[in-house]
C-alpha cells in the first residue's frame, strides 16, 4: 500500500490533469462559438471568409451587409453545411465533455429546432393544429423563428382550411387588428363567428367583448355580448385562459338576463 503523502500527490496531480484538460476544451468550445451570437451555433455553416457560423445569423448578416463579421472585408454570400463542425458539438455535449451554460442554450435551441421541424412536418402532411402553432410562433417569434407576420397569416390560413377552430381564430384576429394584413372588419367579424360555431371558447369570449365593448367593428349588443359569454362555458375547444373564463362569468353573473 502506498504511503498517504504519496497518495495525495497523486491525487493533486490527476486533479491538476482534469483542471488542464478542462481549461483547454473550454478553449476548444470558444473556437466553435459563432462570432455573432457568441453561442455555439446548431446549425453551423462555413461562409466565404472561412469562419463558422450559425446558418440563420450569418444569412440575416448578408442580407443586410456583404461584409465579413470578423474581417470586416467584402464576402460573397455561399454558404457550405459545417458538418464536421456539428458532429464534433454533438458528440461533445452528448459525452458530457462540453458542459456549462452555453451548452445548456445549445440543447434548448436544438430541442427548440427539432421541435419546429417535427411540427413543421406534420403541418405540411395536412395537421391542422401543427399549422396553427407554426403560425403562432412565426408571429410572436418564438421557437427560434424570426418574427414574420406575413407567414403567421400564411399557416393561420392554411390551418383554418384545414378546420381548425384556433386557425381560424388566429386568422380573425389578423384581419381584425391589421397583424400581417390589411384591416378587413368584415372578413374578421365572420371568422370569428365560423370559430366560435366550431367551439373555440376563445372565440366565443372575444365575440362576447367585442359587443359588450362595441371594438372591432361590433356594434354595442348586451343581447348578443350575453349569448357568446354563455358560449365560453359550453363551447368545446378550451382554448381560453381561465382568466378569461372567469370574466365571461363575471360579466354574466353582473348583468343577469332580464
Amino acid at each position: 500500500m502506498p504511503p498517504k503523502r504519496g497518495r495525495a500527490a497523486a491525487e493533486d496531480e490527476t486533479s491538476q490533469e482534469l483542471r488542464r484538460t478542462k481549461s483547454a476544451v473550454n478553449e476548444a468550445m470558444n473556437e466553435f462559438l459563432c462570432p455573432i451570437t457568441f453561442s455555439l451555433p446548431v446549425d453551423p455553416v462555413t461562409a466565404e471568409d472561412g469562419n463558422v457560423y450559425e446558418r440563420s445569423a450569418i444569412e440575416e448578416w448578408l442580407e443586410q451587409q456583404r461584409k465579413s463579421p470578423v474581417t470586416n472585408l467584402a464576402m460573397g454570400t455561399k454558404l457550405l453545411p459545417a458538418l464536421r463542425v456539428k458532429n464534433m458539438i454533438r458528440a461533445m455535449v452528448t459525452s458530457g465533455t462540453l458542459t456549462g451554460d452555453k451548452v445548456d442554450a445549445w440543447k434548448l435551441k436544438l430541442e427548440e429546432e427539432e421541435e419546429v421541424a417535427e411540427t413543421r412536418r406534420k403541418a405540411e402532411a395536412g395537421e391542422g393544429w401543427a399549422m396553427f402553432k407554426l403560425g403562432l410562433w412565426y408571429k410572436l417569434g418564438q421557437k427560434g423563428l424570426a418574427q414574420d407576420k406575413a407567414k403567421a397569416v400564411e399557416w393561420y390560413e392554411k390551418s383554418h382550411e384545414a378546420g381548425h377552430a384556433n386557425g381560424t381564430v388566429g386568422l380573425a384576429w389578423c384581419y381584425l387588428h391589421a397583424d400581417g394584413v390589411p384591416k378587413c372588419l368584415v372578413r374578421g367579424a365572420m371568422l370569428m363567428g365560423q370559430a366560435a360555431e366550431h367551439g373555440s371558447k376563445y372565440a366565443c369570449y372575444i365575440l362576447g367583448i367585442a359587443y359588450a365593448e362595441g371594438i372591432c367593428g361590433f356594434p354595442e349588443d348586451e343581447k348578443m355580448a350575453r349569448r357568446y359569454f354563455s358560449m365560453v362555458a359550453s363551447a368545446s375547444n378550451d382554448d381560453c385562459s381561465d382568466e378569461e373564463k372567469e370574466q365571461a362569468a363575471t360579466w354574466l353573473r353582473e348583468r343577469p338576463a332580464a
